[in-house]
């Protein structure tokens, strides 16, 4: 009896863990890092918990800065501010979010022609005011993944490639 009695105790601290971790969801949080007086940023993602960052892959485009660290509070992204956020459905596993993740970023890779999010196109010039830069670059992510994301860019013209898997570059 005694024996039920602490497995009865010992199941209700478990229990209350596993319930909870179970419908954490996995998210991707959206910073900026000020390159200009607040005029010009460049655009970061990172796969969340909410409250820590899960994998230590950058779903951005335009620069080789390191910003996601698994492992590290979610609001340390280094020189980022944050600005917007989305969860997945809470059954959605780490597998299925970063999978998502993944094949979205490589997605707007190829539109971009930015290979293994590299720190400019093979094929456009950096532009602030048209289609090849950070911003437009996250636009672009943000809306394959369905919760797009506003930036300061116009996005005037289109990315080096027309469409990826069926659906246009020029979002």
């Amino acid at each position: 009896m005694k024996r039920l009695v602490v497995a009865f105790i010992a199941a209700l601290f478990v229990l209350p863990v596993s319930a909870q971790k179970a419908e954490a969801a996995y998210c991707v949080e959206f910073y900026r890092d000020n390159l200009f007086l607040g005029l010009a940023y460049h655009r970061i993602a990172c796969l969340t918990d909410w409250n820590t960052i899960q994998s230590s892959q950058d779903y951005d485009g335009f620069t080789n800065t390191r910003y996601c660290y698994s492992g590290s509070t979610a609001n340390s992204v280094p020189g980022g501010d944050w600005y917007d956020g989305a969860c997945f459905s809470s059954s959605t596993s780490y597998s299925a979010a970063k999978g998502t993740l993944d094949a979205r970023g490589s997605d707007t890779n190829i539109c971009y022609d930015t290979p293994n999010y590299k720190d400019r196109s093979n094929t456009c010039s950096y532009n602030v005011l048209n289609d090849c830069n950070s911003d437009c670059w996250m636009e672009n992510f943000s809306k394959r993944l369905g919760y797009p994301v506003d930036t300061i860019s116009g996005c005037w013209g289109s990315p080096p490639v027309s469409s990826v898997n069926g659906m246009s570059c020029n979002m």
